[in-house]
This record gives structure tokens, sequence and C-alpha cells, in this order.
């Protein structure tokens, strides 16, 4: 647990690595809305991003911090930090001490965290199994992102065999979405499968019926021109 001590150096460093890390696990989500472009993304393949002048970096972070008060009320903010702590408690932790320390990191992690929420309100709302994959798979991302971060500030190697479990978790999630993924893609060429079948067989009526349905809509239309001719 990262309640041990962390000098003020290690939590500038953890945090940087944490906001970055709080983007690629948005990543992993927005790839979840497209399951055909959906990727592992290793953790030796995360790349730090270049650094940039003092003053172009100064502009463009403040702008970004504006940005961030001005779409996120405290209600979503406390729903955010809600969400973490329930899904993962020891991110959440960390979080908290960047709003003291870290304020502008802190204001990054809860836009990446707010972003992540909404997505998964999405999938609730309509596939109540790929919302619960796609939430064990960002707890997962989420502990191994959070648990590279720390090894890489504190230098543990008692932390391997817990990283490469949860990585085979990660990896056993991943092709269980795709199971999902292949189910409800076999229940879509069922549905169009029938569609067509029905048409095939039915052509001739429901061109009859279309054809009713337009002739119908002209007699409407025209009704207010007869009448106010007669006027």
């Amino acid at each position: 647990m990262l309640s041990i001590f962390i000098s003020p150096f290690d939590l500038s460093r953890l945090a940087s690595g944490l906001v970055f890390c709080l983007t690629v696990m948005l990543l992993s989500v927005a790839f979840a809305e497209n399951p055909a472009q959906t990727k592992t993304v290793p953790v030796s393949k995360v790349k730090p991003q270049t650094k940039k002048s003092k003053t172009q970096k100064t502009s463009v972070s403040e702008l970004k911090d504006r940005k961030i008060l001005n779409t996120i009320d405290a209600k979503r903010e406390k729903l955010a930090l809600a969400f973490a702590k329930l899904h993962h408690p020891e991110l959440a932790e960390l979080i908290q001490r960047l709003k003291k320390h870290k304020p502008r990191e802190y204001k990054r992690a809860i836009r990446v965290l707010d972003t992540t929420l909404a997505k998964l309100d999405r999938f609730k709302n309509r596939d109540s199994e790929r919302y619960r994959l796609t939430l064990e798979r960002w707890e997962v991302d989420s502990r191994i992102r959070l648990l590279a971060a720390r090894v890489s500030v504190m230098g543990s190697s008692e932390d391997k065999s817990e990283l490469k479990s949860l990585i085979k978790q990660r990896v056993a999630l991943h092709l269980e979405q795709l199971r999902h993924d292949h189910k409800m893609a076999e229940n879509r060429i069922k549905k169009l499968e029938k569609s067509i079948s029905e048409i095939e067989k039915n052509q001739e009526s429901m061109v009859d019926a279309e054809l009713k349905k337009v002739q119908r809509s002209i007699k409407k239309t025209g009704q207010p021109n007869k009448n106010k001719s007669k006027k």
C-alpha cells in the first residue's frame, strides 16, 4: 500500500507517472467501445511525452486547467473520487494526496476519471455484460499502471509476482471481452439474416404496403390546398 512515507520528490515523480497512466487507462476504455481496435498496451511500451519549452508548457497547461475547472463541477469531482475509492482505494488515496501537493496533476487525474466514468455509464445502459468486463478491465489496468509507477520510483522487486498475476488477469479479461464481442456479433448477424429472409419472402406485399403509405401521405398533403382553393 502507499501508506508508507513518500518524499515530495518521489511524490512528484509518481504523480507525473500516475497522470499519464490514467490517460492510458482511459484509452483502454475508449478502445473497448470499438472492439476491432482493442489491444493490450504493454507496460514496457508506454512512452513519456516529449518535453516542451517552459513558456509553451506553462501556457498550454494553464489552458487545460481552465478547461477542466469549467467542465467539472463539485458533484462530478465527488463522483469521480467515489468511483476511484470504490474500485481502486490505493489510487484514490494517491489522488487525494495530489490535491494538496500537486493540484495541477490532481485536476488532470479527476478529468480522466470523470471521462472514464461517463464512458462506463454508457456501457451500463446498453450492455451490462460489456459494462462488467470493461469495469473489471479498468480495475486491473489501474492496478497494473499504479504498481508499475510505484516500482519505477521505489525499485521494489517484491511486486514482480503481483504484476505478473495482474497481467495474467488482464489477458484473461481481454479474451473474455473478445468472446463476448463474438457472441454479440453472432446475434447481430442472426437478426440481419432474419430481416433479409423476411424481405425476400414478402417483398411484393411490402412494396404494396409502402406504396399505400406514400399514397395516403400524398392525399393528406394535398387536402389543405383543396380547402384553400374552395374558399
